[in-house]
């Protein structure tokens, strides 16, 4: 072996424990979200706590997660790719032994909160280390498309292992696989990331902290709202209150981010970025993907435990098929997108997966699980379309030193996508008795998901014009 073929040899083992180390990343956050759900009710025995108290288990985590994302893309830019993200990972996996060794719900509930710090840190880094590692844009197609790909795997993993583990052991369990898979992760990202590409650059931007306050305020807030909304009732003083406090964050935040932009100072979210319509197409897709994919884990999840009569295995298993179809199609659609283009191939997803949804409108519901399982087939494949080419154009559409504030962004507009998705849903299903009320909302995504193929060519059509 020459000295170029053994230099080549190298960097391609080096660029593939990188494209490892950022998967494992975003795996470790779609793992966690997905497996505590299936462990609550076992976390409830074990801690004696009320259904009202459980719920807060998963909503600190999600309320402190989309609030931090902004702050966490900024620490990107201030700190380095590289330093953010090694500390996200550490903080996520304290806030994992934290929560495995919880000996009450308080205690638990701190935990999750530093899990949420860890993971709203560490998701905005892998993106921009991918965009900033794989500089060809058919190669960083590919390289998004695995990344989107293998993150499926940890939602698949997740009910399955989690239905598992309390079968056979304890909940907290469940939390020290986190601990292993974050020391895995930071093992493999310490020698892999290059601290010369993704170190801290001189001159780096200060965070820009009043604005950081008014978006952890606006998110919390919103957030906040939609998910109490479902308990509490749309018309409740607290909602309102939410919504309220919400809206006046947002435009204090826009009005001073438009002010530091005309000033030439570094706003943590730069308002030229959403010039860009792909950028705005990417946003609105990924919301449209988020809502459709946890409204449909949700609610399906009820239905096949609590009307099926399964237990939380069979029910981890029965989404195997849709999840394992994602995560082969990711890397997939990365070809696809850096042959055919992005835009095309997001749309073909959006399209297919309404398609499916609209399938899962008009069962009956006395169906075997197999017919329900070719359904929900069908949505694996559009969410598989859509979901890295979503990814790849929201960071590829801005300049790449926004790359950090463009994942950012993205990640925040999915969660919020998803925690959209189970609470306007929830309205919907609770109008009718279940089944027919279920019916009603797969029909409501399969409308969304087409209406938003229809917004996502119009914007890069215009722009291509």
């Amino acid at each position: 072996m020459n000295v170029e073929t053994a230099g080549n040899t190298a960097s391609l083992r080096s660029a593939t424990a990188l494209l490892i180390a950022m998967c494992l990343g975003l795996m470790l956050s779609m793992f966690n979200s997905t497996l505590v759900n299936v462990t609550l009710p076992d976390i409830a025995t074990s801690l004696r706590v009320s259904a009202t108290e459980l719920q807060w288990v998963s909503t600190i985590y999600s309320l402190c997660y989309a609030a931090m994302l902004l702050p966490g893309g900024a620490l990107g830019n201030r700190l380095g790719r590289r330093n953010a993200f090694l500390a996200g990972i550490g903080v996520f996996v304290v806030g994992s032994l934290g929560c495995a060794a919880a000996p009450d719900l308080a205690a638990l509930l701190a935990a999750r909160v530093a899990q949420a710090l860890g993971a709203a840190t560490m998701l905005p880094q892998t993106l921009a280390i991918l965009v900033h590692e794989f500089d060809h844009a058919s190669v960083r197609s590919r390289a998004v498309g695995i990344w989107a790909g293998l993150a499926s795997l940890g939602l698949a993993a997740g009910p399955v292992l989690g239905g598992a583990i309390v079968s056979i052991s304890s909940w907290r369990w469940g939390f020290l696989l986190s601990v292993l898979l974050g020391a895995a992760t930071l093992a493999l990202a310490l020698p892999a990331v290059p601290q010369s590409r993704h170190g801290r650059t001189p001159g780096a931007p200060t965070v820009d902290l009043p604005g950081a306050a008014l978006s952890v305020v606006a998110l919390a807030a919103l957030v906040f709202g939609l998910i109490e909304s479902t308990d509490l009732g749309w018309d409740s003083p607290f909602i309102v209150l939410a919504f309220i406090a919400s809206a006046l964050a947002i435009a204090g935040f826009l009005l001073l981010e438009h002010t530091l932009g005309r000033r030439g100072t570094h706003p943590i979210m730069p308002l030229d970025i959403w010039r860009s319509r792909h950028f705005v197409a990417a946003n609105l897709a990924g919301l449209a993907y988020f809502f459709c994919f946890f409204g449909i884990l949700y609610f399906f999840s009820i239905d096949l435990q609590q009307q099926r009569g399964f237990t939380p295995l069979i029910t981890g298993i029965a989404f195997l098929p849709m999840m394992i179809t994602i995560a082969v199609l990711g890397p997939v659609a990365g070809r696809l997108g850096a042959r055919f283009g992005s835009t095309r191939v997001l749309t073909a997803g959006l399209l297919i997966g309404g398609v499916g949804c609209f399938l899962l409108a008009f069962p009956a519901h006395s169906d075997s699980l197999l017919g329900v399982e070719s359904q929900l087939l069908i949505v694996g494949i559009g969410c598989g379309l859509m979901s890295s080419p979503t990814s790849n154009l929201a960071v590829s559409s801005v300049e790449r030193r926004h790359s950090s504030t463009a994942s950012a962004v993205h990640n925040m507009c999915r969660q919020i996508g998803a925690t959209l998705g189970v609470a306007v849903l929830a309205g919907v299903v609770s109008a009718s008795e279940f089944a027919t009320g279920l019916d009603h909302a797969m029909a409501v995504l399969g409308a969304l998901l087409a209406a938003t193929a229809v917004a996502v060519w119009l914007l890069t059509r215009r722009t291509a014009r």
